[in-house]
Order: C-alpha cells, then sequence, then structure tokens
C-alpha cells in the first residue's frame, strides 16, 4: 500500500487547472481510456460542489458497488482528501478512524477509490469516487484518470 506522504504526492499531483461541468465528459473518456476493460467492472462517480454530477454502473456491478461508492464519497466530503489517505493514516488501528471522528461504518470506508478533484491554487472542488476492483486500483484508477485529464488541459 502506498504511504501517505506518496498519497498526499498524488492528490497534489493530480491538480486540474479548472474543473466545471463542461470537463465532465472529457473526465469520462479519460476514465474509459485509462480504464480500458475494467470499466465495465467499476461503479463511478463523479460530483461538483458535493452535487452528483455523473453515476456510471458497469456491467459487471452490483449494488454492493453502489453502497462502497457511499461510503468512500462520504470519506471525500469530510476530510477533502482520498479514502486511501485515511487509510493509510488509520493503518495500525482502523477502528481508531471510527472513534475518534464519531463515525459509523454503514456511512463511511476507509478504503481506496475515492479521490478529490482539486484545482490548483483553490482547492478540493469535487470528488471522483471508483468502486469494483480492489480499493487500490479504485484509487489508481481515479489518480491516473485524473492525470490523464490534466495532460489534455495542460
Amino acid at each position: 500500500m502506498l504511504d501517505q506522504a506518496k498519497i498526499i504526492k498524488q492528490e497534489n499531483n493530480a491538480s486540474l487547472e479548472h474543473f466545471n461541468l463542461s470537463d465532465v465528459d472529457q473526465l469520462v473518456s479519460s476514465l474509459k481510456k485509462v480504464g480500458q476493460a475494467d470499466f465495465d467492472k467499476v461503479c463511478i462517480l463523479i460530483k461538483i460542489n458535493k452535487r452528483v454530477v455523473f453515476l456510471h454502473a458497469g456491467i459487471h456491478t452490483t449494488n454492493e458497488n453502489n453502497l462502497w461508492i457511499h461510503k468512500k464519497e462520504n470519506i471525500v466530503d469530510k476530510f477533502d482528501h482520498s479514502s486511501l489517505l485515511e487509510k493509510a493514516i488509520y493503518a495500525d488501528d482502523p477502528e481508531a478512524f471510527y472513534a475518534n471522528n464519531g463515525l459509523n461504518r454503514s456511512d463511511y470506508a476507509i478504503v481506496g477509490g475515492g479521490f478529490p478533484i482539486g484545482i490548483k491554487n483553490t482547492g478540493t472542488v469535487g470528488s471522483l469516487i471508483v468502486s469494483g476492483l480492489t480499493d487500490e486500483e479504485d484509487h489508481e484508477l481515479a489518480y491516473h484518470a485524473l492525470l490523464d485529464l490534466q495532460s489534455q488541459q495542460g
């Protein structure tokens, strides 16, 4: 698993020049390009300012993936960091995450797949949530799709 410093570096590296409704289709194209065959194995949620702007349910997914999406999106919404970062922070004692933050397992999961969408010199403006692969693969798909979108903006 990636350590905290590497995850924070990824979050910073994936910052975009801009991200609004007109960029959503381009991000979806990046997800398809980066994900290739895995695109049908995942559910994807994209939010801007905590508003759902895109939802994809791959043909090989179930409602279970939707439940994980919800838990991961709550992590990003609350902490403005990736859900994998919270997993790394609490790797030695995952129960401490729930106790320290007064949160419950039915609404929050410290697993990879929730990634903040940030704008350079602005901060977090949205989230990209992936569920269907391993939690680290979900995280990597989100990260690399954002890098692909970033390369198109630059």
